[in-house]
């Protein structure tokens, strides 16, 4: 059974808890509670999705790796939002198997919806089928800008927009190695070294041990 304080933290993150009417108690009574530390590796590809999250706070990272070791990063789900890709598992025919990889990068609070509770009950309720849908719609759509990014701009090109978007257009410092910004853009640390060396050169950037100063 849930804590009172995780009941409230639930109802304010995902207001459809609100709108199952007769259903509430019932699906209520059937989640449980998990924490996560940064840097546990929450589901990895190949395992069998065990249940649904729905994060309360904190921050997931979803991410592709490859067979050569490279990752980028698909998505991020924090408080009021679930792992899409977990539902499309659940929801496809036959045993699928999770795909990608999924990581706390903060301490994360979430309640788990188990496998079959969320197949009976997404079935019948509408609340549950919106709120779901809605999830998919906007991260297919984040990701679809993601694959024209990779497809069709060049690395160094993403690197300025990573580094005008985490920087607040230089307003800030960035705290990230290479590999971590590598990950981030599905490309090898030592291509992120070189970009950002050839910036340093035009006195763009100013770089220290896992911290940049970006100079637009």
């Amino acid at each position: 059974m849930l804590s009172d304080k995780t009941m409230v933290d639930l109802e304010q993150a995902f207001p459809f808890i609100g709108e199952l009417g007769a259903l509430r108690e019932q699906f209520v009574d059937l989640l449980h509670y998990q924490r996560f530390e940064a840097g546990t590796v929450i589901l990895d590809v190949g395992h069998r999705c065990s249940g649904v999250l729905l994060v309360l706070s904190g921050q997931i990272r979803i991410y592709k790796l490859s067979e050569e070791g490279k990752e980028i990063t698909l998505y991020r789900i924090g408080k009021g939002e679930t792992c899409v890709l977990t539902i499309a598992c659940l929801l496809g025919t036959g045993d699928v198997l999770f795909p990608v990889a999924a990581s706390a990068e903060q301490p994360t609070e979430a309640v788990v919806i188990p496998v079959e509770i969320f197949r009976r009950l997404f079935y019948e309720n509408p609340s549950l089928q919106k709120f779901f849908f809605t999830s998919l719609s906007a991260k297919f759509y984040s990701v679809l800008g993601l694959l024209e990014n990779v497809t069709f701009k060049r690395t160094s090109d993403r690197l300025m927009d990573f580094l005008i978007t985490k920087t607040a257009g230089g307003t800030y410092p960035l705290y990230a190695t290479h590999e971590a910004i590598a990950a981030e853009l599905g490309t090898s640390r030592e291509v992120i070294s070189r970009l950002l060396k050839e910036l340093e050169n035009k006195g763009s950037v100013r770089l220290s041990r896992g911290k940049i100063l970006f100079r637009p």
